[in-house]
């Protein structure tokens, strides 16, 4: 079996409840904004808002970081900063999210998501919770997981680690 030999652990959606917050601010899941092309401008506000900055923890979260922590595979955040355009205002809001919640995972930073597969290599494993990237990253060599629930994220994730895990016991 393939030895992973980094993860990396998206942050909106996956570590940070990026839609939560998007409704509280804007009383519309960011999936229903998009079919009324209003994903845009309030996406614009949200920004502005620092809302990248306040996202509470997705459920689960801790769970999985002390899980991929005890694994002894190097973990890094990936994570988006939507385009090259908003980088300046994403990327410190993101880094200060990471300071206020302890979070100590080395920080990647990219300006679309679909640019994760930079990364991707035969014995690197992405956890994500978008599809298309995922479908990028696995496309480019690396293992995908796509994030939809913690318990799911561990089943599929003991299965690529599973010689790392036997090391710990």
């Amino acid at each position: 079996m393939l030895k992973v030999k980094k993860i990396y652990l998206d942050m909106d959606g996956v570590i940070a409840d990026f839609n939560k917050r998007y409704k509280e601010l804007f009383t519309v899941h960011p999936k229903e904004a998009e079919k009324d092309n209003k994903f845009e401008p309030f996406f614009k506000e949200f920004i502005r808002k620092q809302g990248f900055a306040t996202l509470d923890l997705m459920p689960d979260a801790i769970n999985l970081m002390n899980y991929v922590r005890k694994i002894g595979i190097p973990v890094e955040i990936l994570s988006s900063t939507a385009s090259e355009d908003r980088d300046a205002d994403i990327r410190p809001q993101k880094i200060k999210w990471l300071k206020d919640h302890q979070i100590e995972f080395n920080p990647i930073f990219v300006p679309g998501g679909e640019l994760k597969a930079k990364y991707a290599t035969p014995d690197s494993l992405l956890i994500d919770d978008t599809p298309k990237v995922i479908d990028a990253f696995r496309r480019a060599g690396g293992i995908g997981i796509l994030y939809t629930d913690y318990v799911s994220c561990i089943a599929t994730l003991s299965m690529y680690t599973w010689q790392s895990i036997n090391n710990m016991i």
